[in-house]
């Protein structure tokens, strides 16, 4: 079953071009969120976590979340760590997902994926890119950020330059050109490739 890759900054638009695919029936894995999921459910990852970063980042089951973060981006070596432990986990999950599927192709939605091993599960990547000015506005009013901090973590990612060099697809989301007729345009692409393949239809 074919796979295609949707990534993009934050506040680019995402989650709402999921939406779209999972409209015309197409499931999506988010990997961000089941990563937090899996934080809490999957033992050994917990434990792991635990060996790491401390007893304390774990509080009746749940993740303290600002703790791991207040340690990991402070310090470089255990950010990759945690990486390291938390991708692996986050695939096999994917992958069990996937087998469950009956469509002509999955989604595999997530922030990082050209920047981890999550791009080996991929056949077409898809970007979706935004202005800066408009992903700052659309991060500020959903989370309520300051500017300031906005601005920091979507500097800490790739650029929609970088991204859109490693994809097949790029979706433009600057509230001006439409959504559908683009979305559409690379569902259409997406069967067809399955069906030159000898996939489901």
């Amino acid at each position: 079953m074919l796979c295609l890759g949707i990534t993009g900054g934050i506040g680019s638009g995402k989650s709402y071009l999921s939406h779209i695919f999972t409209a015309l029936g197409i499931p999506v894995y988010d990997a961000d969120l089941q990563a937090k999921i899996l934080y809490n459910r999957n033992q050994g990852l917990r434990l792991s976590l635990i060996e790491l970063l401390g007893a304390d980042i774990y509080y009746n089951g749940v993740l303290q979340r600002e703790i791991m973060a207040e340690r990991i981006f402070s310090i470089q070596s255990l950010l990759e760590e945690v990486n390291k432990l938390v991708h692996p986990v986050v695939m096999d999950d994917f992958f069990i997902w996937k087998e469950c599927q009956k469509t002509p192709y999955v989604i595999l939605e997530s922030a990082i994926i050209l920047e981890t091993p999550f791009a080996s599960a991929i056949d077409k990547m898809l970007t979706v890119s935004a202005p800066g000015a408009l992903r700052l506005e659309r991060l500020c009013r959903r989370d309520v950020a300051s500017a300031e901090d906005a601005q920091r973590r979507m500097e800490k990612q790739w650029s929609d330059e970088m991204r859109e060099a490693k994809s097949h697809f790029v979706v433009f989301s600057d509230g001006k050109k439409p959504l559908l007729p683009q979305v559409l345009k690379i569902h259409h692409s997406m069967i067809k490739l399955n069906m030159q393949r000898g996939g489901c239809s």
